[in-house]
């Protein structure tokens, strides 16, 4: 994995482009925490159980620590620096998927963690900690929480689904899942099957594990917080 997923977000803009790309404009800590609130509500409700045991991880991050939505978003926030996507690129397919994009990046984590090397695991400590306001030893304590989570409340299935889903961003990010996890495995898989095949990927295959989750997940209850204005219909 490249040395640079941990520069490709500033860090002043890190929060609100979060939220923003989830069609949110959540100004101020109680709109940002009603936003948190209720996405991991929507995904708990998911029948996709990958989608559904995300929400679960979520929740537990956002009951254990005690700090309110910011550690589910520094979980969101880690899992999209290591998918080392372009935000303006991305949007579209953020904003049309939110519950896949969410999986996706605590995918990444889970996936993709064990590929960083010391340099840039500290990095990505130092620049989540910084955005967030955290110290470097609890953005450390966020990342081992989340591989423990999955590794917990995910069986092989679902794990499986969870790695589709951080396939197919890469992918559509022009990057692929080999590069993530730095497995020759992953690469010699991704080349036989042609499943991570370019940039379009999402764009143009309806029928991806990434875009049908969309619908499953979050049709039901999104808008929740889907104002771009940071209002509601609640």
């Amino acid at each position: 994995m490249s040395g640079t997923s941990a520069a490709r977000t500033s860090v002043e803009d890190m929060i609100p482009k979060i939220l923003a790309h989830y069609g949110v404009s959540a100004k101020n800590d109680s709109e940002r925490e009603k936003f948190v609130v209720g996405h991991i509500e929507i995904l708990e409700r998911a029948e996709n159980q990958a989608v559904a045991r995300t929400g679960s991880v979520l929740r537990r991050a956002f009951d254990g620590y005690g700090l309110g939505y910011k550690i589910p978003l520094a979980v969101i926030a880690i899992g999209q620096e290591m998918l080392g996507i372009n935000l303006a690129v991305a949007a579209p397919f953020v904003t049309a998927n939110p519950a896949a994009f969410t999986c996706a990046a605590v995918g990444a984590i889970y996936f993709g963690y064990q590929a960083l090397d010391e340099p840039e695991r500290a990095a990505l400590f130092a620049k989540i900690g910084k955005a967030l306001q955290f110290g470097v030893e609890l953005v450390k304590s966020i990342v081992e929480f989340c591989i423990d989570s999955l590794r917990s409340i995910f069986d092989k299935e679902n794990l499986a689904i969870v790695k589709a889903y951080v396939a197919e961003f890469a992918s559509a990010m022009g990057s692929s899942l080999a590069e993530i996890t730095g497995k020759l495995s992953d690469r010699i898989s991704a080349a036989a099957s042609g499943a991570l095949s370019g940039a379009g990927a999402l764009a143009i295959n309806a029928g991806s594990a990434v875009t049908s989750v969309a619908g499953s997940a979050y049709e039901v209850g999104s808008s929740y917080f889907s104002r771009s204005d940071g209002s509601d219909k609640k």
